[in-house]
């Protein structure tokens, strides 16, 4: 096996695929790419057996066909490390090495053969959807900052994708804040499944910017995109998601507005003072001004005052200020809405996108 690719054409892919590797080790093989090059195509599959990523690089030069398994952090740290320009890879089958060449050096990897790599369990389905990549990045960007991480109610370490007639969601919660996002997707059938923490991660990153045309198909499962470029399966996460719609607030409650900009950069001065275990910050309205104050233990405090304009009645609620700040990231108006429901209910945050809600549970400072 040999051909030769620039640099510029496989770097993005090999970290892409170093990423989905197993890091754990479990399998030694599944820490590896398998290679598969034959007339001026070569082929890259990773997998750790929950997800699996293959990508089709075009127009290579290849000299000898042939198949093998590499070493996928290894060789993306190396071909990440060299100076840009043409980079061989030529298999030699006596000692079984891989030689990585370029104009600065030459390096040398162990391999397994390529026959040992794993198969990923799918089963196809014929109802197959098309979405934009733009429409399917939007919602992960919109809705995964709110996924737990490692929590032992293993539904909530990803995001809920379900369609239902014409209208598709997105739903992340960690039981602290909850992030919804709606779009619209044609074709019949409904679906709803977890889609995994990791999927999601690694999803975003290589889903293009652009409109390009992206397929699914999801059964009880599995989840598999389809690209002319990549194929990325997974599996999805095995329970009941919650009842968001409960969660979401209603009634009446107090309004207020002000500038999004502002308030993150007073939520950044004044959690310098916070609590370092809750790092909670006091929001209130009083004589026309929001405050937003923190303390901690050694009885340090910080207190800074902004505009707002809403509801005449007190606002009054605290919330840690990184999920407060991780929910404003996600919206990109200049103004924003923040309604309470009382100190110990949540409570909403809007942007003028009617397809996203935003909810953010109390402190009790």
């Amino acid at each position: 096996m040999k051909f030769t690719a620039n640099k510029e054409q496989i770097i993005n892919e090999l970290q892409s695929l170093a990423a989905v590797a197993d890091k754990k080790q479990t399998l030694p093989i599944l820490s590896n790419i398998l290679v598969k090059c034959e007339g001026s195509t070569v082929k890259l599959q990773s997998t750790d057996l929950e997800v699996e990523l293959e990508v089709e690089i075009f127009d290579i030069n290849v000299e000898r066909p042939g198949e093998i398994t590499i070493p996928a952090k290894k060789t993306a740290d190396i071909v990440r490390e060299l100076p840009d320009g043409d980079v061989s890879f030529e298999l030699d089958e006596g000692s079984s090495k891989l030689t990585v060449k370029s104009k600065s050096g030459r390096y040398s990897l162990s391999t397994i053969p390529g026959a040992d790599f794993p198969e990923f369990d799918s089963v196809k389905s014929e109802n197959i959807f098309s979405i934009k990549s733009s429409q399917l990045l939007e919602l992960f960007q919109k809705t995964s900052f709110a996924m737990a991480n490692q929590d032992w109610r293993h539904y909530l370490n990803g995001c809920l994708f379900e369609k239902s007639l014409n209208a598709l969601n997105m739903v992340a919660t960690d039981a602290h804040r909850l992030a919804i996002y709606k779009s619209e997707l044609a074709g019949e059938g409904d679906f709803s499944g977890i889609i995994p923490r990791k999927t999601t991660i690694e999803l975003m990153k290589i889903l293009p910017k652009e409109d390009v045309e992206i397929q699914f198909y999801i059964n009880a499962n599995n989840i598999v995109f389809m690209s002319k470029k990549f194929t990325f399966k997974s599996k999805l996460i095995d329970g009941n998601y919650p009842n968001y719609n409960q969660v979401i607030p209603t009634g009446d409650g107090v309004s207020i507005s002000l500038k999004r900009k502002d308030l993150i950069n007073t939520l950044s001065r004044v959690s310098v003072l916070s609590s370092e275990k809750f790092k909670g910050v006091k929001l209130r309205t009083e004589e026309g001004k929001l405050e937003v104050s923190a303390h901690n233990p050694d009885q340090e405090s910080a207190e800074e005052k902004l505009d707002f304009h809403g509801d005449s009645g007190i606002f009054d609620i605290a919330f840690n200020v990184n999920y407060l700040r991780e929910v404003l990231a996600t919206i990109e108006d200049k103004e924003i809405t923040m309604t309470s429901f009382g100190k110990d209910s949540s409570a909403l945050i809007k942007s003028s996108d009617p397809n996203q809600t935003l909810v953010l549970m109390p402190l009790l400072l």
